[in-house]
């Protein structure tokens, strides 16, 4: 439900009195919103009265930046999911980690609340609950905007108060110090009143290295004199004065408030500020503002005073200049911070996290990757001590794991001094060398000294080093060093003897401030071409730039600076140790034999796999793993059972084939975003995506069985990507963490045609969004839609296939079959309709037809919520055909555990076809089904609900933590076995079949429950079987536990044709000592005792009265039965037969108990011609007389304890 506070307003109108559009020509409106816009503004605003909507209200437009008029014919009303107790927003502003708007409410009471703010229609979520801030009681001067470097928001108000709060918690992350000028700054001692704040180099998903707070003191002193300023150290408050605010040649006078925010273009590297001022008349004016002196330019007004609308805060939406995947991934360090960017785009970082902690008192002044094993190492120093200490890193997280039991000792000088650490490919040491000319080895395996070599050449003063060909098949490798303070390259040869050999000049300006260079050299696997990277500053700059550095000549070439600016250290070009391994098959079709490759080794995550054609295809039957994989003409690559091939690289499939069985799974688990390529088709039987970058699709792929994502996985645009469905099984997908696919994906639903291999009603719901009606076309199947049978029923033409159910049009109660019911059902008006997800639609298909689902994977990491679920008046109202959302199976047990059904039954009820127009309703609840029911609900598959209450809506709500997770799982009913009394029933004839359960359990009432009942859904199979509980009809009947009390469940039991029928019982089970059940014929009066099997012929007429004749009878007493045991009905005698006037029947004490027995003569026409009675004794002969019978055939029937005895009479 959405509150609006700015209620609509005709777009013409509400232009006219935003901007007093009578004042302005047409021409100039349109011209002013023609403009093409670099970026996009946004303004908050506030109706300061109730000329047009009522005083508070506020709205979000856009702003033209050559203008500075609103672009927005009619301003976003700000609207709230939640439908009381909201705050009015103070603060807006764009999150760079996520590119999300975020704004802050507070009421001026201490309360805030973090919400985002959907900028295409004012829609605003509340993050996390309110919580306390003590920004004073001037709503209208706060700040508040996000630090890109840390994902933190800063918040500050005119009471001094600066705050920092995270966006993930949506609550306080820390109280800083207050405002206050520095002691050196010029407004010392002066009252700060900073209304506004913003930080520089903001740029969507990716993090600075650097940022720079801006402030807007707008009332200093309580004067009407304003400033610029930074705040820096921003946690310590202190205010740094910039200049005054002057708006073009005026100061900023009675203004009633501003915002500022400031855009970064990273293409120009430059930050733009932006201000907007509330004037003292209420008017909104926009400027730019000079960072650099505070001077503001006019652009022009935004709105007019007389709109009574103040633009209060402004955000510029942040660049989404996403991280390049092109050139080199690169790994160094700054503030403290692990990063990583790409060579081609150093100021965009691909990731930043927080490195160590290392000792106490080390400095990381050192990083490579180990060829041998493609891990990252550190080396830490302590200045103070010379002690040194090797460090292995995690890329993910940016821990550090001590190598070896402690530190060693290593000359390397002072804090001032800075060092050179790379790794020797051909030996596996490590090389350490400094600006005091020092040379040492080091021994990764121990982290200890490998030798103290011979000092460097007098005169370079060497900073960086870094060896070639460290994945090079060959095991030669030469070292160079790189001197920041000259800008010279040299080869060390010989390493060991410290000799520095010139190559040449890099030709870079000698920085004013030297403080060092990081080198690094990235090798092309399995080659010897080499790439050498240089991180340095140059000349007055104070940034470090990122150049690439030509080895046979020193020339360095500008790639950019990193980060937009910074200090950067410890360079390492990302390597995975890699080896080439060929595919032979030489011994046999096992992976784990080193026999079938060449060279004779099993791979590793450091090897480079290729396989072609052979006579033995390699198979995966246990873990296995490679680096890359690529698949050459000939090749089959088999996953068996139980085996996972995990790949940290890129899989190719240039021309082979990918099979498997079972449980069989390549896993993808790189450091890096991987790649699924190649031109041919590869279906994985299973697929997991687990490194956290993710992967990407660049081939078609297909998936068997299940594909697991933890990782983002983006499928190619215009890539086939399948999930496969046959008699075998259905693929499904498993989003477990943060995984997520996007793209375009294809989604098959294969019918079971065990049940109706023909033409029949099939309930399937969209497992993708943005698919349409048509999407359910396929080779042999059209779809038809017909708005016109919502009016005109089924005479309409052409006669639709594919139906929506809206329970509204449910207007009849009391029709027979499922008339009543039927009448919910409607045809789309369109092919292009939009297949909503979580609908279910039924299609008259058949069940060879194969349909798939085209569009984007439903994921319930956002949940998905089915709300509006209306219920009207009719006996048969309340129904709503909805439907698993998920590409996977959808566990209903879970949905009832979790508290999923808001004001909705807890049973389900799925169609299960039996011909072109007929079939019945699988129910289930509390863990039974009849009709073949279970709490496993197929992918791609519709079912109903029922609302519980008219009057009432309810909702169903589906999450990931309803999905099942394995490949065709058992349906789950309870963990153990099930001990609850319970008797299931089945109405059959030779065609159809239909049934019904009752059972007993503690917590269940003999009224309708709807944690414990379900529904009798009248199926087009024209049998009815239903239980009786109050008004309603159950297919399943819940009841209290048996206590020794009878319990009498009366039977609806009727058939739309004439015929034999029978009812059978297909269980009964754990009912209490001493209870038998019975079904009682109420029309006979006979009772036929129930057991598992018994099978009760039945004549039935068509379309009887359902009800008032059979009911299901639970009691410890003894009935009469219908039929006597055949062993005890011998006893019984007529005498002489035939007979002439008299007949005399012999009834045994052993048959009839102790008990008077009613017997009766009756004739071929089953009427009662003669009634006796034999009194309880110990006689046993009872005499007939016949005088007066006609001759013929007669039956002597006697209603004994044992059940009916009947005996065939012939009267002479």
């Amino acid at each position: 439900m959405s509150k609006h506070l700015l209620s609509p307003l005709a777009a013409r109108q509400r232009l006219r009195r935003l901007t007093g559009a009578a004042a302005l020509g047409a021409g100039l409106l349109l011209g002013a919103a023609s403009g093409a816009q670099a970026q996009t503004v946004y303004g908050l605003g506030t109706a300061t009265t109730s000329a047009i909507v009522p005083a508070g209200s506020q709205g979000l437009i856009t702003i033209n930046l050559t203008t500075g008029f609103t672009n927005t014919l009619a301003p976003s009303p700000i609207t709230y999911t939640s439908a009381t107790d909201n705050l009015p927003l103070v603060g807006l502003d764009f999150r760079p980690a996520n590119g999300l708007l975020y704004a802050l409410g507070y009421d001026g009471t201490g309360m805030a609340q973090l919400y985002t703010v959907d900028p295409s229609n004012g829609l605003t979520t509340p993050v996390a609950p309110k919580f306390p801030l003590a920004l004073g009681t001037n709503p209208v001067r706060i700040g508040f905007d996000f630090n890109p470097s840390v994902d933190r928001i800063r918040v500050v108000s005119s009471t001094g108060a600066d705050f920092r709060l995270n966006p993930i918690t949506g609550g306080l992350a820390a109280t800083d110090t207050n405002l206050a000028y520095a002691a050196s700054d010029v407004n010392v001692g002066k009252t700060p009143r900073v209304g506004a704040a913003a930080y520089t180099n903001s740029v969507t998903g990716t993090a600075p290295l650097n940022t720079q707070l801006y402030d807007i003191d707008e009332q200093n002193n309580d004067a009407q004199i304003g400033y610029l300023t930074t705040q820096s150290p921003p946690n310590n408050g202190t205010l740094n004065t910039v200049g005054e605010l002057r708006l073009g040649s005026f100061g900023i006078g009675a203004a009633r408030g501003f915002d500022l925010d400031i855009y970064f273009n990273p293409t120009t590297g430059q930050n733009v500020g932006y201000l907007e001022e509330v004037n003292g008349s209420g008017g909104s004016n926009f400027y730019t503002l000079d960072l650099s002196t505070g001077q503001a330019t006019s652009v022009g007004n935004t709105v007019p005073a007389a709109a009574g609308f103040e633009i209060r805060d402004i955000a510029a939406q942040p660049s989404t200049t996403a991280p390049s995947t092109t050139g080199q991934l690169l790994y160094a360090v700054s503030g403290g911070q692990l990063v990583s960017f790409y060579s081609d785009t150093p100021s965009l970082l691909r990731t930043s996290v927080l490195l160590g902690p290392l000792n106490a008192g080390e400095s990381l002044v050192g990083l490579d990757f180990r060829p041998l094993t493609g891990e990252l190492f550190a080396l830490g120093y302590n200045p103070t001590n010379s002690n040194a200490r090797l460090y292995t890193v995690n890329l993910s997280t940016g821990a550090v794991t001590p190598v070896g039991s402690g530190p060693i000792s290593l000359a390397l000088g002072t804090a001032s001094d800075r060092i050179g650490f790379d790794f020797n490919p051909t030996v596996d040491r490590i090389r350490v060398v400094s600006t005091n000319r020092a040379d040492y080895r080091l021994n990764p395996a121990t982290g200890g000294l490998a030798a103290t070599d011979g000092t460097l050449t007098t005169g370079p003063v060497i900073s960086a080093a870094a060896y070639i060909n460290n994945q090079a098949p060959t095991n030669a490798t030469t070292l160079y060093d790189y001197d920041a303070t000259n800008s010279n390259l040299y080869i060390q040869n010989p390493p060991n003897n410290g000799t520095l050999v010139l190559v040449g000049s890099s030709g870079l300006t000698p920085p004013t401030a030297p403080r060092g260079a990081d080198f690094d050299i990235f090798n092309t696997p399995n080659t010897t071409t080499n790439a050498a990277y240089l991180l340095t500053n140059a000349g007055a700059s104070v940034d470090d730039q990122l150049y690439t550095l030509d080895l046979t000549t020193g020339a360095a070439t500008p790639k950019g600076i990193v980060g937009y600016g910074g200090d950067v250290s410890g360079l390492a070009a990302f390597i995975s140790a890699g080896s080439l391994l060929t595919w032979t098959g030489a011994v046999s079709t096992a992976w784990s034999t080193a026999g079938n490759w060449t060279p004779a080794q099993v791979p590793t995550s450091s090897s480079d796999v290729v396989i072609g054609a052979a006579a033995n295809q390699p198979v995966v039957s246990n873990a296995q793993q490679a680096r890359t994989v690529t698949l050459n003409s000939g090749a089959i690559l088999t996953t068996a059972n139980g085996g996972t091939l995990t790949v940290v690289g890129n899989f190719t499939n240039a021309a082979g084939t990918v099979a498997g069985a079972g449980t069989g799974t390549v896993a993808l688990n790189g450091a890096a975003q991987q790649t699924i390529a190649g031109p041919a088709l590869s279906t994985f039987t299973n697929l997991s995506v687990l490194g956290t970058p993710g992967a990407t699709t660049t081939g078609p792929v297909a998936i068997q069985r299940g594909l697991t994502v933890a990782g983002p996985l983006a499928i190619g645009t215009g890539q086939a990507f399948t999930l496969l469905s046959s008699a075998s099984g259905t693929a499904y997908v498993v989003n477990t963490g943060s995984g997520t696919v996007t793209g375009t994906a294809t989604v098959q639903r294969y019918i079971d045609p065990s049940l109706n291999a023909g033409l029949g009603y099939r309930h399937y719901s969209a497992p993708v969004s943005n698919t349409t009606v048509a999407d359910l076309q396929t080779s042999g199947f059209t779809p038809v839609v017909n708005s016109n049978y919502n009016t005109v029923g089924n005479t309409v033409t052409p006669f639709p296939n594919v139906f929506g159910y809206d329970e509204t049009r449910v207007n009849t109660s009391g029709s027979g079959g499922s008339i009543d019911f039927d009448k919910g059902y409607f045809s789309p008006g369109a092919l292009n309709d939009p297949m909503q997800v979580s609908r279910g639609y039924t299609v008259n298909i058949s069940a060879s037809q194969l349909v798939d689902f085209v569009g984007t994977l439903n994921n319930g990491a956002t949940p998905i919520v089915a709300s509006g679920l209306t219920r009207g008046p009719q006996a048969e109202s309340g129904y709503h055909l909805r439907g698993n959302p998920f590409p996977s199976v959808l566990d209903w047990n879970l949905m009832v555990v979790n508290n999923r059904l808001n004001g909705v039954n807890n049973a389900l009820y799925v169609f299960k076809s039996s011909g072109q127009y007929t079939g019945s309703y699988a129910s289930y609840i509390s863990g039974f089904g009849t009709n073949g029911g279970t709490n496993s609900v197929p992918l791609g598959q519709g079912f109903f609900v029922r609302t519980t209450a008219a009057g009432t809506p309810g909702s169903l709500t589906f999450t990931n933590q309803e999905r099942t997770t394995t490949f065709d799982a058992t349906p789950f009913q309870r963990n153990a076995a099930d001990t609850r009394p319970q008797l299931t029933l089945a109405l059959g004839n030779a065609t159809a079949r239909t049934q019904a359960i009752v059972y007993m359990e503690a917590g269940a009432t003999a009224g309708y429950d709807r944690a414990f009942d379900a529904n009798f859904l009248p199926g087009s199979n024209g049998l009815t079987l239903a239980l009786e509980a109050g008004a309603e009809r159950l297919a399943i009947d819940g009841l209290p536990a048996l206590t020794g009390a009878d319990v009498i469940v009366p039977l609806q039991l009727a058939a739309a044709t004439s015929g034999t029928h029978t009812l059978q019982v297909d269980d009964l089970a754990n009912l209490p000592a001493g209870y038998s059940a019975y079904l009682r014929d109420g029309l006979s009066g006979t009772y036929t005792r129930l057991t598992p099997g018994t099978s009760i012929p039945l004549t039935l007429a068509a379309n009887t009265a359902a009800g008032g004749r059979y009911a299901v009878e639970f009691t410890t007493q003894a009935r009469v039965l219908a039929t006597a045991p055949a062993a005890l009905a011998k006893l019984a005698t007529v005498h002489p037969n035939p007979a002439h006037g008299a007949a005399t029947l012999l009834l045994p004490v052993a048959l009839r108990g102790q008990q008077a027995t009613n017997v009766s003569v009756v004739d071929n026409l089953g009427r009662t011609v003669l009634t006796r009675t034999l009194a309880a004794g110990t006689a046993e002969t009872l005499e007939l007389p016949l005088a007066g019978l006609a001759p013929g055939v007669y039956s002597v029937l006697a209603r004994t304890a044992a059940g009916l005895v009947a005996k065939r009479l012939v009267v002479e």
